[in-house]
């Protein structure tokens, strides 16, 4: 009989996990992975505090040389977790029994568990910080190459589901390009807020550190490539409340887009349409449907990262200096707002780098709506005879009984006596021509694409390619007992 390892969350899923999350993403939270970080914390704080002849040199050195998962029993720290319920201690106790008997009494000096796990914490969403950074950055450079080359392409602008005015693609996606950049704007400016260490003790006095515990906080920050803050933070959970929001309105503000994508790729209006390939199935019973399922899974992802957001919300209530109700939170809502964040802006580029906008449907919808999308300027030409607000009042009224009659706007305007006695049919055919009422689209394009590429400038290159290879894997990951 075949046994397996039990996988009930749906980012472990070797079925469905493809549509919630990246391998990528689930390394960084692998169970090896975390308990590496915390070993690795534990090793900058032993040189940290060789450096400040707090521990003997020779005992950092040791527990730095063995603090490494893989030389520990992972079965004995599973059985300590049993018997001590302590997330820490028995990870520990392991490095103790690994190092010599005096570099052993010298772990963990001084230190809090939850300064260990916070730090570790900050570093592991540091790296999902990174892909989220690399790929919003890849979809900025998706948004600008679609802004510009749908920059002469006129479509119609629609407010509450309805027709309403002459508008151009590329202004659409101009607004989805500024909105994303400052989504990675936020990214940036939390950045310096979430990045710092944690090493305060019991209660956040770093009593145990005597009079080098600020210097010590200072080369124990530097050694992980983190800020040092300037006070405890184990009942502050505000940062990861923040990271939470800022994953929560990149996801949102990505699920409007794709969400465009699908009201647009309606039979009714065929504008756009999300990445298609033979063999992709839309219905078990409808062979014909070619459903927008990737915008529908990216709206699902952003509304599971949003009610994360809403557990960081709850974390920032905490009892006096210290309790681990928030920290529970968040060691599941940090890590499943992560997960999905990732899947979310993997689908996001496959849709933008793939999407089709279909030009000539387009192009026969505008013509299809015209000249009722080109009312106001209707409104104003015809105002210049007999005043705006007449226009007004005479424009709508032929628009109703246009809608309810079904007969073209132009024939029933040419009926009334007010606009046969000063226009020719054909002036105001040419007045209304939508391609004509685009306003400053073009500019406001161009000018979103010019700012958002001199700001990207700035900043220079992001590295592509993030990899950090699970401790007890080597060269072989697909082969790794952990499941990494």
């Amino acid at each position: 009989m075949t046994t397996c390892t039990p996988l009930s969350h749906i980012i472990d899923s070797s079925f469905y996990s493809g549509g919630y999350t990246t391998p990528e993403a689930r390394q960084v939270f692998c169970d090896i992975r975390r308990y590496q970080r915390w070993l690795d914390v534990e090793a900058a704080l032993a040189r940290a505090m060789a450096g400040l002849d707090i521990i003997p040199a020779t005992a950092a050195a040791n527990i730095e040389q063995n603090a490494q998962i893989s030389l520990f029993n992972l079965d004995e720290i599973k059985a300590g977790l049993k018997l001590t319920n302590h997330s820490l201690m028995p990870l520990l106790a392991a490095l103790r029994k690994a190092c010599d008997k005096e570099a052993g009494q010298f772990i963990h000096f001084g230190a809090t568990t939850q300064d260990i796990q916070d730090t570790a914490q900050v570093l592991e969403l540091r790296d999902i910080i990174h892909i989220v950074e690399r790929d919003l950055h890849s979809i900025l450079r998706l948004l600008i190459q679609k802004t510009e080359q749908y920059q002469d392409l006129v479509t119609i602008g629609r407010t509450h589901c309805q027709h309403a005015l002459p508008t151009t693609m590329s202004l659409k996606m101009a607004g989805w390009l500024d909105e994303v950049w400052r989504s990675f704007e936020r990214l940036q400016a939390m950045k310096k807020r979430v990045l710092v260490s944690q090493l305060f003790g019991g209660v956040g006095t770093m009593d145990a550190f005597g009079d080098k515990a600020l210097p010590l906080l200072a080369d124990f920050s530097v050694r992980l490539e983190l800020a040092a803050p300037n006070v405890a933070w184990h009942a502050s959970r505000d940062r990861f409340a923040e990271y939470l929001s800022v994953l929560a309105l990149i996801s949102g503000s990505l699920a409007r887009i794709a969400d465009e994508i699908r009201c647009l790729a309606r039979n009714e209006t065929g504008e756009m349409e999300e990445p298609f390939h033979m063999g992709k199935i839309g219905s078990s019973t409808m062979p014909h449907k070619r459903n927008p399922e990737l915008c529908e899974q990216v709206v699902v992802l952003s509304k599971l990262i949003k009610a994360q957001a809403m557990l960081g919300y709850d974390g920032l209530l905490c009892e006096h200096e210290r309790d681990y109700r928030s920290v529970r939170l968040e060691w599941a809502a940090l890590t499943d707002a992560s997960l999905y964040t990732c899947g979310l802006l993997s689908m996001m580029q496959h849709i933008l780098a793939d999407m089709t906008v279909h030009e000539e449907r387009v192009r026969e919808n505008v013509l299809r709506a015209a000249p009722l999308i080109s009312s106001e300027a209707l409104m104003f030409f015809i105002g210049t005879k007999i005043g705006k607000e007449n226009a007004h009042a005479l424009v709508y009224n032929v628009s109703m009984e246009a809608v309810a009659s079904n007969r073209p706007v132009l024939d029933l305007l040419m009926q009334v006596p007010e606009v046969a006695n000063n226009f020719q049919r054909e002036e105001i055919e040419q007045a209304i021509l939508p391609e004509k009422h685009i306003g400053m689209a073009k500019e406001l394009s161009s000018r979103t694409v010019a700012f958002v590429q001199d700001r990207m400038q700035e900043l220079g290159d992001i590295p592509a390619e993030y990899n950090q290879r699970c401790p007890l894997c080597a060269e072989g990951e697909e082969n790794c007992q952990m499941r990494c």
